[in-house]
């Protein structure tokens, strides 16, 4: 008796065994859940005119997640002696929403230092618009402050 519950008992540890390596196999195999699927990066770019000269190229990449991190690349065009300065920030995107002329709009606040930041505000899924903190659009003027998704 003692002989049969000893193989018996060895022949269930064989199966958990076995099991426990299918079970790794079956999860090496599985296609990414959300939680470990490549980080969703919106990308948005435009020209964005300049009192004094070409304009300012946009370039921001948006990490649409939780973090709501961000990354910002500003070209002046042509701003030193005919060169163009780059200059690049990085940090967190603050959503703000605000009830302008009686309707709600959301915006991002990217801060691009201690005292500086600019607000974009969001028109669309494919555009996002430069705004004052005020959530407002630039008035009597036909130049455009878009930042187009890629």
């Amino acid at each position: 008796m003692k002989k049969s519950f000893i193989l018996l008992s060895l022949a269930f540890a064989l199966v958990a065994c076995q099991n426990k390596d299918a079970k790794k196999e079956a999860t090496a195999n599985e296609p990414q859940t959300e939680a470990t699927a490549a980080v969703d990066t919106l990308q948005f770019s435009g020209e964005i005119p300049a009192a004094d000269g070409p304009g300012v190229r946009y370039d921001l990449s948006l990490v649409n997640d939780s973090s709501n991190t961000f990354k910002l690349t500003q070209t002046y065009l042509e701003a030193k002696d005919g060169k163009d300065e780059v200059l690049n920030y990085e940090g967190k995107a603050e959503k703000v929403v605000k009830k302008v002329d009686g309707k709600e709009k959301t915006a991002y606040k990217f801060a691009l230092g201690k005292d500086d930041a600019v607000y974009f505000l969001q028109v669309n899924d494919s555009t996002l618009r430069m705004v004052n903190e005020e959530l407002e659009e630039a008035v009597g003027t036909e130049l455009n402050y878009d930042l187009k998704k890629k």
